[in-house]
């Protein structure tokens, strides 16, 4: 009898195990739902949003945009301060980051914050900054005017605010990479005599290779989709300073429908190394 009760009382107790657990499965299938509804919710969010400019264009618009001598101009424009850009970030970037990754200490979490600035900066605050700084009357213009410089309005001056703009982006992203690195490898390298440029080129950007292309690239989309800084400090010079983000605003003001074509080009041009991002660097 006695062993009948405890018999019942373990079937009880499995009975309610059971309920307990399809319970908690059912709630975990609701999470699962919500999570998979917020996702197609964003995909379909960001992804009909883009889809409209592709719906107000044609194959015919997009050729005749694209054989426009200003389309041209600003294409080769757009690509010409985007290598030059690139080449001066990570001139400036590696060693920066380099450093930045090994030391801690809140002198340079302000150093890092600081650099951190234009990634918050309204464009146009951005460009006016920059316009104070190198413009025929900003701050450094005595300095500027005896080189025989003048720089606003300018390829230059295009060069820069991309810079500006493309710096923390891309330190952000190889220092996150750096920091990624087992110390036991540097100090390894240490022993075997290795000093900071080895351990910079033959050590650290080796081993963060994705983290400088993911970076890089990031930088250089930023840069090019860029306006508002441009815009004031670069201004929009065809065949000198007008850029592809540049020339569909000028063009919304005349031939929306033209202006629809070019970004349309514009979003398939930034695809291209984005896809490279995701299928090739990620994996």
């Amino acid at each position: 009898m006695a062993n009948d009760l405890i018999y019942q009382d373990m079937q009880g107790c499995s009975e309610r195990a059971d309920i307990f657990k399809l319970k908690e499965r059912k709630k975990l299938d609701l999470t699962e739902i919500l999570i998979w509804g917020i996702m197609i919710f964003n995909l379909l969010f960001i992804s009909l949003i883009i889809l409209s400019l592709f719906l107000k264009s044609s194959i015919g618009d997009v050729i005749t945009v694209i054989k426009d001598l200003n389309t041209l101009r600003s294409i080769k424009i757009t690509i010409s301060s985007i290598f030059c850009s690139g080449v001066m970030t990570i001139f400036i970037g590696v060693p920066f980051a380099y450093v930045m990754a090994q030391r801690r200490g809140k002198v340079y979490r302000i150093i890092n914050m600081i650099l951190n600035l234009p990634l918050v900066m309204p464009p146009t605050v951005a460009g006016l900054a920059l316009l104070m700084a190198f413009g025929r009357r900003g701050a450094f213009a005595n300095v500027i005017r005896a080189f025989g410089l003048d720089i606003p309005f300018s390829f230059v001056a295009l060069i820069i605010v991309q810079v500006f703009v493309m710096l923390p982006l891309f330190t952000q992203a190889l220092r996150s990479g750096f920091e990624a690195i087992d110390q036991d490898i540097k100090e390894a390298a240490m022993v075997f005599g290795a000093g900071e440029k080895e351990l910079l080129f033959l050590i650290y950007l080796p081993l963060s290779i994705r983290a400088f292309m993911t970076g890089l690239i990031m930088a250089c989309l930023r840069a090019a989709g860029e306006f508002g800084a441009t815009m004031m400090f670069a201004g929009n010079l065809s065949g000198k300073t007008q850029t592809l983000s540049t020339a569909i605003y000028i063009l919304s003001q005349r031939d929306l429908g033209q202006s629809i074509s070019l970004a349309v080009v514009l979003i398939l041009i930034f695809l291209i190394p984005l896809l490279v991002l995701e299928l090739k660097l990620k994996e």
